[in-house]
């Protein structure tokens, strides 16, 4: 069977920045407030009219450049997002577009939060079979569009932000992914969704009344998320390791993604996980749903806390609820 390699990874964030200050005028609430209970300090956020594909294109860019590649060698393209650029194509098929890739296959994946390791573990089979030797995997968000911006949304919109992260999979000799590990329990999932629009509402997916009540913004239980967040990410990391084969000393980086950092790095220390090998993803960037992970993972390759040849555990969990882990080798 063909080894699944990780061969470039890249990111883009909106060059605006909106720190608590900015956000806490425009919501009516204390900046000091907003930090407090989201453990998030700045977030980026897009300008009108951008989508999602089009900060996947330059992550894309990056990616492909690290890897000495062109569009013209991605042969399937897999796409992570809460927040499509419209209701239908997906926006796989944007980025093929925006690339200027041939007529190859790309799709999107729906797992919210975990997206970015459903589309890895989807990257990873199709290379595997030998059905593909190239695979580009794009994670991107642009949540700033979507939440509510009056004091009603103090306690949720904090938390969000915009970006992408995209990850280069194909054919080689080394064997990049490692393990990846899939969980998904829709019990008591209205705990963090987004109810309207909705097809199943019929004559109109979303009509006055659930606009002005508001039913189209995300909603949040922080306090009933943060409680299974907590032990889910202290546990998953473990059993990527153990599927890997891998021993926690043998681990360069821990890279953790969830809606507060704060309980991402609980999460890290109930698992024992040494404190300088820590990465915890969104108090300068905000929560950016799939793209948190890949977005980290190009950040600490950037800044040095991880090198070609370093072996990684990603570990993230979110609505769905979807949670997941990956041991790579980069």
């Amino acid at each position: 069977m063909t080894a699944s390699t990780i061969l470039g990874v890249g990111r883009h964030l909106p060059a605006r920045v909106v720190d608590a200050a900015a956000l806490g005028a425009r919501l009516g609430v204390d900046a000091e407030r907003l930090v407090r209970e989201t453990g998030v300090e700045r977030r980026r956020a897009v300008e009108p009219g951008q989508g999602p594909s089009e900060l996947a294109a330059a992550a894309a860019g990056e990616a492909l450049a690290a890897a000495g590649r062109t569009p013209a060698d991605v042969d399937l393209i897999v796409f992570a997002t809460t927040t499509p650029d419209m209701a239908f194509p997906g926006s796989g098929c944007f980025l093929q577009d925006r690339l200027g890739c041939r007529t190859v296959g790309a799709l999107d994946v729906r797992a919210q939060d975990a997206g970015f390791l459903y589309a890895l573990a989807t990257a990873d089979r199709f290379v595997r079979a030998g059905a593909n030797a190239c695979v580009l995997v794009a994670a991107a968000e642009i949540f700033s569009t979507a939440l509510d911006y009056s004091p009603a949304g103090a306690a949720v919109s904090p938390y969000f932000g915009d970006g992408a992260g995209v990850v280069l999979v194909g054919a080689g000799a080394a064997d990049g992914v490692r393990a990846v590990v899939l969980h998904n329990d829709p019990t008591d999932l209205e705990r963090y969704w987004c109810e309207f629009p909705a097809s199943r509402h019929y004559p109109a997916r979303m009509e006055m009344p659930q606009y002005d009540a508001g039913r189209h913004f995300y909603r949040i239980d922080a306090p009933a998320l943060h409680a299974r967040a907590e032990p889910a990410l202290a546990e998953v990391g473990g059993e990527a390791l153990a599927r890997a084969g891998v021993a926690r000393d043998g681990v360069a980086a821990y890279l953790l993604a969830y809606l507060d950092p704060r309980v991402a790095e609980r999460a890290a220390a109930r698992a024992g996980l040494p404190a300088g090998r820590v990465v915890v993803a969104g108090r300068e960037v905000g929560h950016v749903g799939a793209a948190s992970l890949p977005i980290a993972l190009a950040d600490a390759l950037a800044d040095g806390r991880l090198a070609r040849g370093d072996v990684v555990c990603c570990a993230t969990f979110g609505a769905g609820l979807a949670w997941g882990a990956a041991v790579l080798q980069l």
